[in-house]
C-alpha cells in the first residue's frame, strides 16, 4: 500500500472521516501503528518527556528528532510522517530553515510541524517558499510553556479566541497545510471549521476536529508525567492495547 497522501488527507476531510493520527518514536511502536491504519504518525518533541524523562520538550535537540524520525522512517510504509522542529531550532529563521532541510533531507518526512506564535508565525512564509510542508501548531504550544498554569484551555475569553482565529487563518494564508489545534475551546474549533479549508488536528480541543491526535504512551496508561485531564479514561477499561488502538482509531473515524 502507498503511503498516505496530503491530497488523501484532504479527502478525508471532505467526506468528514476522522484523520487518526498517534505519536511513536521508534521502529517497533510506528510498524505497528502503520500495520493498523492510522493515518498519520507524528515524531514529537513530546519524546522529551515520555522517552528522556524530562519535565518538558525544552531540551530536545535536532540530532535526537533526527535519531528517532530516522527509525520510524525506516519501519513505515503506509502512514503520513510528520516530526516535530524542536524548540532549539526555532530561535530564528536562519536556524529554522537549515534544521528544517536538514530534517526533511536526512529523513524523507512528508511534513514538518512548527508550534506558532504571533511572534514567529512569519517563518511560515520562509518555509512555504522553500517547498517545506508545514502543520502549524498553535494553542497550547508546550516548547513556550514555562509554568504549570499554562497547561490550560485557550480560547475560552474573547481576545484570546481572536487571536488563534486570526494566526490560523494567516497561518494557512503563509502556506501551511494543516493546523493542530492543542488544548482549545469548542468555540475556536467551530469558528475556523468555517473559515479555513486546511484539515484541523485536535488534542484536548473537542470531537469537532477533522482529526484527533494522541501521544501512543497516553493510551497506554504509562506516560513519564501525569497524563491529560482531557483523555477518556474508558481506553483504559480495554486489556489489549491492539484492541485499545483500534477503539481509538473507530472512534476518530465517528468523530466528525
Amino acid at each position: 500500500m502507498p503511503r498516505i497522501s496530503l491530497k488523501k488527507l484532504y479527502a478525508l476531510k471532505s467526506s468528514k472521516v476522522g484523520i487518526t493520527a498517534i505519536t511513536a518514536y521508534d521502529a517497533s511502536f510506528a510498524k505497528f501503528f502503520d500495520n493498523c491504519g492510522v493515518d498519520i504518525i507524528l515524531i514529537g518533541d513530546s519524546l522529551g518527556e515520555v522517552i528522556k524523562g524530562e519535565k518538558n520538550t525544552h531540551k530536545v535537540t535536532l540530532d535526537e528528532m533526527i535519531y528517532h524520525t530516522s527509525a520510524v522512517c525506516r519501519s513505515t510504509k503506509s502512514s503520513y510522517l510528520i516530526a516535530d522542529l524542536p524548540r532549539e531550532s526555532c530561535k530564528s529563521i536562519n536556524r529554522l530553515t537549515r534544521d528544517a532541510k536538514k530534517l526533511f533531507r536526512v529523513c524523507k518526512i512528508n511534513m514538518l510541524k512548527i508550534e506558532i506564535n504571533s511572534k514567529n508565525i512569519h517563518y511560515l512564509s520562509k518555509l512555504h517558499d522553500e517547498k517545506i510542508p508545514v502543520c502549524c501548531h498553535l494553542g497550547l504550544t508546550p516548547q513556550y510553556v514555562t509554568n504549570r498554569k499554562s497547561f490550560r484551555k485557550y480560547g475560552k475569553c474573547p481576545s484570546e479566541r481572536i487571536e488563534i482565529i486570526k494566526n490560523a487563518c494567516l497561518a494557512e494564508k503563509l502556506g501551511a497545510k494543516i493546523l493542530l489545534l492543542e488544548c482549545v475551546s469548542d468555540e475556536v474549533v467551530n469558528s475556523l471549521k468555517t473559515i479555513v479549508k486546511i484539515p484541523i488536528i485536535g488534542i484536548g480541543s473537542g470531537k469537532s476536529c477533522d482529526g484527533q491526535i494522541i501521544v501512543c504512551y497516553d493510551l497506554l496508561g504509562i506516560s513519564y508525567n501525569q497524563s491529560p485531564s482531557f483523555l477518556d479514561k474508558k481506553y483504559f477499561s480495554i486489556p489489549s492495547f491492539h484492541a485499545r488502538l483500534n477503539k481509538y482509531i473507530s472512534n476518530v473515524k465517528k468523530f466528525t
